[in-house]
């Protein structure tokens, strides 16, 4: 008796193949999954009455993104700060929060880097990628609220996290799908417990 039922072997290997296929696609991406990025330690100041984070964004590898920009990717970085209440038994309390967005483009006219700043008119322009990283991400300030609301004696907890992605990826899915990598990925993030 013939069993008709039997898969045949070619059958049986689509499944893995198609994951294969896929996962290939996904880990030939490109260098833009492993743009990496480092945080400065961040610090709080006094501003004007209004409390505010200090911060800095380094790209590890600028002459990879220079070849991103050069291929038409416009990039976003996004930096989320948000301050606690640090408690010991219990899960800390809000206090505020705060999002950066920058975005980051070539001019393929005039062969210039593009950086959109929050609060900023007028974008930084120029040819040297390294220069203006340094100009437009190496210091950053992020407001948080009013300075008097910390109170003195108190225990706080500051978080930041930052990533980069594609400028249209939406916000929730641009760190799997455009960063997810064997390696580092492009998101960072530090924590900083203090008593005022």
């Amino acid at each position: 008796m013939k069993n008709t039922h039997a898969v045949s072997a070619p059958a049986r290997f689509r499944l893995p193949l198609a994951l294969v296929l896929v996962l290939a696609a996904f880990l030939a991406a490109g260098p833009a999954w492993a743009q990496a990025i480092s945080l400065r330690a961040p610090s709080l100041a006094n501003v004007s009455g209004v409390l505010t984070a200090r911060f800095g964004v380094g790209v590890l590898e600028p002459v990879v993104l220079k070849g991103e920009l050069e291929d038409g990717a416009q990039l976003a970085l996004r930096c989320s700060v948000s301050l606690r209440t640090a408690r010991d038994y219990w899960f800390d309390g809000h206090l505020a929060s705060a999002t950066f967005v920058s975005t980051l483009s070539r001019d393929a006219l005039s062969g210039e880097f593009v950086m959109a700043l929050p609060g900023r008119a007028a974008p930084l322009r120029g040819k040297d990628i390294q220069a203006l990283l340094l100009e437009g991400w190496g210091v950053l300030e992020v407001g948080l609220g009013p300075w008097d609301m910390l109170e003195r004696g108190r225990k706080y907890r500051l978080s930041l996290d930052a990533f980069m992605a594609d400028a249209d990826a939406p916000e929730g899915l641009s760190r799997f799908i455009y960063f997810w990598s064997l390696d580092a990925g492009a998101g960072t993030s530090f924590q900083l417990d203090f008593t005022y």
